[in-house]
């Protein structure tokens, strides 16, 4: 999602601009690939480029193919095999063996509808799919409710499915909550920061969503994660009362022991429809603040993608 963000607000430039740009797309991966279909390079007249469609060893090749598209002004269809060590294909001795499908739009109209159908579906806060068409007599971009995502090769038709941005609540206004909004940040999360707003660090104040006092969070949703770390027991149990309990929400955890957290279960006035995490996050053995965050935040992302934490060389199915 950052470097989605990332690619949107340079587009707002270039596109206002006037200057030629192309909009490159990962629409099929066959075998191993740095990315999934998806992925996004966008390039400028001058050869700068946001984003990317691998781990940067085919950026370079497809920055001359994207340049050559905004000369000719015309839609290329390219293709990336490395999963032959064949001395005339790009890619030999490269780390992925794959292939990798990328269509390289500079047809600014088309670039413009993608922008904004893009920018209005991140904004929204909903997740959704996309299904863009590129063939010889027309283009099409549109939003869909529901889809199987893939790459027709018969109709060159691309669904991809965008997930929503995530949204967080970091509940705490202590030290520790800092490196977990700045992990957050860093991630291009959305974060909203609950607390005594006269001892938040003003500095991460201005870089947050919004900020709340103790008794006046509003908007939360269902698919919201949230994260307790407020090192006040009855904080947590005034929270839970007026905010979580009998609520469901995507993601719970909290701060502290499990036998913390039976305590504070018997204060609760409702019932708990969500599962908590707690103690939060994956066991690392992470130690401080920054270590703990990275902690917290990998396990969100791992209930997010449906993942155990397990290290990678255990996984006996394919990584993606």
């Amino acid at each position: 999602m950052k470097e989605l963000l990332v690619i949107l607000a340079q587009l707002e430039s270039l596109l206002a601009s006037g200057e030629a740009i192309a909009l490159a797309t990962v629409v099929h991966v066959d075998g191993s690939a740095y990315r999934r279909p998806g992925a996004r390079m966008l390039i400028d007249s001058n050869g700068n480029w946001w984003g990317g469609i691998s781990g940067g060893c085919l950026e370079g090749d497809l920055l001359k193919k994207a340049q050559l598209a905004m000369h000719q002004q015309a839609i290329k269809r390219i293709t990336y095999d490395t999963r032959e060590d064949d001395p005339f294909q790009l890619g030999i001795g490269l780390g992925c063996q794959g292939l990798i499908e990328i269509v390289i739009d500079p047809i600014r109209a088309n670039i413009e509808r993608t922008f904004t159908l893009v920018k209005s579906i991140v904004e929204s806060g909903k997740p959704q799919f996309i299904q863009t068409v590129w063939n010889d007599t027309e283009f099409s971009i549109q939003a869909l409710e529901d889809a199987f995502p893939g790459w027709n090769e018969a109709s060159q038709t691309f669904t991809e499915y965008l997930p929503a941005r995530t949204r967080i609540w970091v509940v705490g206004n202590q030290f520790d909550a800092c490196s977990l909004i700045e992990l957050c940040l860093t991630l291009a999360w959305e974060v909203h920061w609950v607390g005594n707003t006269n001892k938040m660090r003003k500095d991460v104040q201005q870089r947050v969503r919004a900020c709340y006092d103790w008794d006046q969070v509003h908007g939360l949703q269902p698919s919201d994660c949230l994260v307790l770390m407020t090192h006040d027991f009855d904080r947590d149990v005034s929270f839970m009362n007026q905010y979580i309990a009998d609520q469901s929400f995507q993601y719970i955890g909290i701060l502290g022991p499990s036998k913390r957290f039976d305590r504070l279960k018997k204060q609760l006035q409702h019932n708990l429809v969500s599962d908590i995490s707690t103690p939060v996050g994956l066991d690392i053995g992470a130690e401080g603040p920054d270590e703990i965050a990275i902690a917290v935040v990998a396990e969100i992302l791992a209930h997010q993608n449906k993942r155990d934490g397990q290290r990678l060389k255990f996984r006996s199915t394919t990584i993606h």
